[in-house]
């Protein structure tokens, strides 16, 4: 059974996620890669989310959930400039979720940091590194509470705020809701609430900061693949 169909009859939700990053809009504007995977980046958190709920959301599962989009993405990109000049390079990479990109090749190639990566053979080795984590362990509240709608509406009723007040209200850490309001790709649509209570745009973290060290799967894709 494809994945598709079978996380549609398990859980419409991540099937709508899955979809989602599937569709998503992929582009190449900028010199260097690391410009591309800030726009290209997805957080996988709503597959680390439900698997704390689901069994079935195992390592072979969350395999095929990348090599999904993976597969999906190489059909759509060879409708690109990239595709017949220069070719792609696709990453997964461990952050607070698995996070997977996409960026043009260049003549700068690897897209990150070198010397803090830990490159690894497949993406089996990276999800392997969230079986026996729980999303629920990055809070200290109950994740379910801790909705994409309920951070929109908290930041609302706090004038824009991202502070100490509206991390209270959501049981966080203010830490913990800049991670998460990234994490969720929440960041327009939070600096468009603060623009409307005429607050300056709060500066998330740049893509090019992540973790100290951290394991990442890079595949290439020569152009014309």
């Amino acid at each position: 059974m494809a994945i598709s169909t079978f996380t549609s009859s398990r859980c419409p939700e991540l099937a709508d996620f899955l979809e989602g990053c599937c569709k998503t809009a992929l582009t190449f504007e900028g010199d260097h890669p690391n410009e591309h995977s800030a726009q290209n980046h997805i957080h996988l958190w709503a597959l680390e989310w439900w698997a704390d709920h689901h069994a079935w959301i195992d390592l072979d599962y969350r395999v095929e959930f990348v090599e999904h989009i993976f597969e999906r993405w190489r059909g759509r990109l060879k409708g690109l400039k990239p595709y017949r000049e220069s070719g792609y390079r696709f990453y997964l990479y461990e952050d607070m979720a698995p996070t997977i990109s996409v960026v043009a090749e260049t003549p700068f190639g690897f897209a990150y940091d070198e010397n803090s990566a830990i490159f690894v053979n497949g993406p089996r080795q990276i999800m392997s590194l969230y079986v026996e984590r729980s999303w629920q362990d990055n809070f200290s509240c109950d994740p379910w509470q801790v909705t994409r709608e309920k951070i929109i509406e908290t930041i609302e009723k706090n004038n824009g705020s991202i502070g100490k007040p509206t991390a209270q209200a959501l049981g966080l850490q203010v830490g913990k809701l800049r991670i998460l309001i990234e994490q969720m790709g929440l960041e327009r649509n939070v600096n468009a609430i603060r623009k409307q209570y005429k607050r300056r745009p709060a500066e998330f973290r740049p893509e090019k900061e992540l973790p100290y060290r951290f394991h990442i799967f890079e595949q290439k894709l020569p152009a014309g693949y």
